[in-house]
């Protein structure tokens, strides 16, 4: 049996394999769809498909793959994904639906940044090849680029939240730096005087010391300040990304910090969300399929001696036994008692054990980087069913995925509550 890192690869090829089956499954006209679990809100009323930040991973993730097998599958897929972006791309620049949670709306952050990331990705790989095709989705993300980010969010000191909302957030100016990199490799065009001011904001937004020594302080949340994990993590990728392309000694140190502070928060069975400003965890919910990002700042932060091979094991270690049957990952534990600084205890609520593309992605593109180059994986399982008993407003119920549709079923009376076909806008029954 192989191993890397301790993950054995034969294990971490099948749960490949059927994550990425998943997502096939959650795929509809349009693209990826499917209900959506936050921190902030939740999206389970609209499940149709969205141009957010779900293609970022998603189009990452199928790369990595085909890089790793040379299979053509992977990159057909990651093209059609690439394809959805083309098509959601609006004539104002942005994408159509791409505000994840808050629902189909255009004008998301950073999920238009992310999806721009998806498209310039592929569009690398296919100008390496000889592929004049790289050039359609090069112009859809640069439409986006010149008309949205550098149009409408640029300040002279950093990428705004919003037009109208003037908050500086910093894992939101780390994905554009990442989209503005790839975007000056394949343009030629220098994109320092964004670059500069949008990695000043990552670095006046972390932590120098106390409990949340390195973290990213969010913005975005005004008083309450919070370090959040999974955004301290992009962040950190941002950060990479700006080295790669000319090493500056303070990006790896703030990385440095950065991975100290996440390393806190790894638990066998997710991740703590993060700290409120005196430092006590924010212990619900565990975040268990956005830790992919995680892993991915992780990985990449081992590339230069920042992280442990035992760093990126146990993420990958933690991912890989939280898959469900159906192949995708739980959104986490713990929303139930949202923001608690005890943990949660008893069943998981409808919103923890419910699998989105926009987190799945996240798994998909961490896991896949640690494939070593081989043959193809195995597609040849069967879709398996999932049923899990959870709670909803303090009831029990079953929860239910199939190839076909995701249900909310009463322990008590077997009435469903719940109840969404794949591959349509919304569900049939929505009595949550």
């Amino acid at each position: 049996m192989s191993y890397s890192l301790g993950i054995a690869q034969p294990e971490l090829r099948l749960s490949l394999a059927r994550l990425g089956g998943w997502l096939e499954h959650m795929r509809g006209p349009g693209g990826y769809g499917g209900p959506i679990s936050h921190w902030w809100e939740s999206s389970l009323l609209y499940c149709g498909p969205m141009a957010d930040w779900r293609y970022e991973g998603v189009i990452c993730g199928y790369l990595s793959l085909y890089g790793a097998t040379g299979a053509k599958r992977w990159l057909a897929r990651a093209r059609a994904a690439g394809d959805d972006l083309v098509a959601a791309l609006l004539p104002s620049g942005k994408f159509r639906n791409s505000s994840f949670q808050q629902g189909p709306m255009e004008g998301g952050t950073p999920h238009e940044a992310a999806a721009d990331v998806g498209l310039l990705e592929l569009a690398r790989v296919l100008r390496a090849e000889g592929d004049p095709s790289w050039a359609g989705y090069f112009e859809a993300a640069r439409s986006n680029i010149r008309a949205y980010l550098l149009g409408e969010l640029w300040s002279s000191k950093g990428f705004l939240d919003q037009p109208w909302n003037t908050a500086l957030v910093p894992n939101k100016n780390a994905t554009t730096i990442e989209a503005l990199v790839l975007y000056e490799e394949l343009s030629g065009e220098d994109m320092s005087p964004y670059l500069g001011p949008a990695v000043g904001v990552i670095l006046g937004a972390q932590e120098r010391s106390g409990p949340r020594a390195g973290a990213t302080i969010h913005i975005g949340t005004g008083r309450h300040r919070l370090a959040i994990g999974i955004y301290t993590a992009r962040s950190i990728c941002g950060l990479l990304r700006l080295y790669e392309r000319g090493s500056q000694d303070e990006l790896l140190d703030a990385v440095h910090r950065a991975l100290g502070f996440l390393r806190g928060l790894v638990t066998a069975e997710g991740v703590y969300f993060g700290r409120y400003p005196d430092g006590s965890l924010i212990v619900n919910p565990l975040i268990v399929a956005g830790a992919g990002d995680m892993l991915r700042a992780t990985f990449w932060g081992r590339r230069y001696g920042l992280a442990a091979d035992a760093d990126v094991s146990a993420l990958a270690a933690m991912l890989l036994r939280a898959q469900q049957p159906a192949g995708g990952l739980p959104f986490g534990y713990g929303m139930a008692r949202r923001g608690g600084r005890q943990p949660y205890q008893g069943l998981p609520e409808f919103r923890d054990v419910l699998p989105a593309v926009g987190w799945c992605d996240k798994a998909f593109r961490a896991l896949a980087l640690l494939i070593e180059p081989g043959p193809d994986l195995s597609l040849d399982q069967s879709f398996q069913e999932t049923q899990i008993e959870c709670v909803w407003q303090g009831r029990r119920f079953e929860y239910f995925e199939s190839a076909k549709t995701i249900a909310l079923t009463s322990v008590m009376t077997g009435r469903s509550i719940y109840l969404w076909s794949k591959g349509t806008c919304y569900p049939s029954i929505y009595q949550l």
